[in-house]
């Protein structure tokens, strides 16, 4: 049952109060090693001053609704030089061009990374579902640390990872689950590869795998890269008519609404987005449909596919 639309502002005015607890810190290696001294999660946001969007989203970084998520959650946070620090940024985010957000666990392992500017209700959105991951990825770990499951475990490991954005650990992973004949890891790297936009190599893992509902969301956002976003509309609806797609329907309903946009049809569009982010539940894909309805509104502003 969907959680009641109201549920984030009651639990908003409860965490205000709270909020002037958490802070950005601004020395990496302290916050580092106090972090882990406290078993402590620690948000990164690596920053490149003097570019419009990363000194817009550090001016955000001090908005309530990212505040509570820090508190509700229990991070540690900290801001980070994305030139200076390029070798952390490539070894924990990965692609992108130096700027973005990693969150590390209390041993200082990163799980979860986005590159790229995300605005207050985006970041969040992102940091409560970090916080919500946190029991079945422990569980995963576990499993495969204790090498017991093999190949399945691998993969349930990696789409967790590549779910929260973590692209230098889940890779690894669901190659060895793929390899191993675990068909699902097949559009799971496809997935990843053209979110890394190594679209050659998303193509040639989507060609091999089985169709199913989670497999033509990977294709429609496959084609999303490719900018072929006619055939992008064709595969997320054939996704959404499908039964059992559960948590892909909302990536699926997103980027149908972005490739609708980017085909010149906001008639389309933007009903759907509305919808998807009036859905009240709290996610990162509300989020970033509310985020595409305000580029709409104004197209030179924040805007990112």
């Amino acid at each position: 049952m969907k959680a009641p639309r109201w549920w984030w502002v009651v639990g908003l005015s409860a965490l205000l109060p709270a909020c002037a607890s958490a802070r950005w810190q601004t020395a990496l290696q302290p916050a580092l090693s106090a972090a882990r001294s406290h078993a402590q999660d620690l948000v990164v946001f690596f920053a490149l001053p003097g570019r419009e969007a990363s000194d817009r989203m550090q001016a955000s970084l001090t908005e309530a609704p990212v505040l509570a998520a820090l508190v509700a959650g229990g991070f540690a946070a900290v801001i980070a030089d994305g030139a200076a620090r390029d070798r952390l940024y490539a070894q924990w985010i990965g692609g992108g061009e130096g700027m973005g957000i990693a969150v590390l666990d209390g041993q200082g392992v990163v799980y979860a990374a986005r590159p790229g500017p995300q605005d207050a209700p985006e970041l969040a959105a992102f940091l409560r579902l970090c916080a919500a991951a946190r029991p079945e990825l422990a569980d995963a770990r576990s499993r495969v640390a204790a090498g017991t499951g093999g190949p399945l475990d691998k993969h349930r490991l990696g789409c967790i990872l590549l779910q929260l954005g973590c692209r230098v650990h889940c890779e690894p992973l669901l190659l060895d689950a793929a390899l191993a004949g675990v068909a699902d890891a097949r559009h799971r790297l496809a997935r990843l590869y053209a979110l890394d936009g190594n679209l050659a190599a998303a193509r040639r893992w989507l060609a091999d795998a089985p169709k199913s509902p989670a497999a033509f969301v990977t294709e429609g956002y496959v084609c999303f890269k490719e900018r072929r976003h006619a055939d992008a509309i064709v595969a997320f609806e054939r996704a959404l008519q499908a039964p059992g797609l559960g948590i892909e329907r909302q990536r699926a309903l997103l980027y149908l609404g972005k490739a609708l946009h980017e085909n010149g049809q906001d008639d389309r569009a933007v009903p759907m987005l509305r919808a998807l982010a009036a859905e009240g539940t709290g996610s990162t894909f509300e989020a970033a449909a509310q985020h595409t309805l305000g580029h709409l509104q104004d197209p030179q502003h924040g805007h990112a596919h």
